[in-house]
């Protein structure tokens, strides 16, 4: 290894100490509480040393949620890939996304953080490689919708890209439920486990091809 080399890989490996500084200090708090200079102080550098890493917190926490957006997308992935029916690959894919936000809630947070504050960053790497997994992780869930459609399972009235959109913000409004609401149901013995059960048992029906409209917005089957 030449000199060079071995000065771009140690450079390579301090970028994701940076990194790992910060994925702890975002985990502990949120985004607005952790400031440049803490992440310096974390890491033992100087800030303006911090700064010839990455040009901006944003930048940094972008570092990290990509982190967990990768994470995600292998699951979407292997959702994608199981042989399954089509909408098997569906319920598998929910699963996966339950799956991450119960083992990964840190990166879950950051996710839905970054989601609703979209970086202003046109020049930021992390950033766009975050958006485009993210973009992918719903063409993939519209492609098994679709494959839902060619087999007959899920109604071919809706538009899988819509229905995909839709699946993931109610799930997120699930994960991200007020607490009043979680004590409530938890109340009436409905625990977390169950939560994502009876969201599938909510959501089938709804997307069923027996619940297919025609054009006029009549029921399959109904007469005109």
């Amino acid at each position: 290894m030449s000199i060079a080399q071995w000065k771009e890989k140690e450079k390579e490996q301090r970028r994701e100490n940076i990194i790992d500084a910060a994925e702890k200090l975002f985990s502990d708090t949120n985004y607005d509480n952790v400031s440049m200079d803490e992440i310096a102080k974390e890491m033992g550098l100087g800030k303006g040393t911090l700064y010839l890493y990455f040009t901006s917190k944003e930048s940094l926490f972008y570092a990290v949620a990509l982190r967990g957006m990768q994470i995600l997308n292998a699951m979407h992935l292997k959702s994608l890939n199981v042989e399954e029916s089509g909408l098997n690959k569906l319920h598998v894919l929910i699963d996966g996304y339950f799956q991450f936000t119960q083992e990964y809630p840190e990166y879950f947070h950051m996710l839905c953080y970054a989601a609703s504050n979209p970086s202003s960053i046109t020049d930021n790497e992390y950033a766009k490689d975050f958006t485009d997994l993210a973009l992918n992780n719903i063409q993939i869930s519209a492609k098994i919708l679709e494959e839902c459609m060619v087999e007959g399972t899920v109604r071919r009235d809706l538009n899988p890209t819509e229905m995909a959109i839709f699946l993931s913000i109610i799930g997120n409004s699930i994960t991200n439920m007020d607490p009043v609401w979680k004590v409530t149901l938890e109340a009436a013995g409905t625990g977390n486990d169950e939560i994502w059960e009876h969201y599938l048992r909510f959501i089938t029906p709804a997307i069923e091809t027996r619940h297919e409209l025609d054009l006029s917005g009549a029921e399959s089957g109904d007469e005109k």
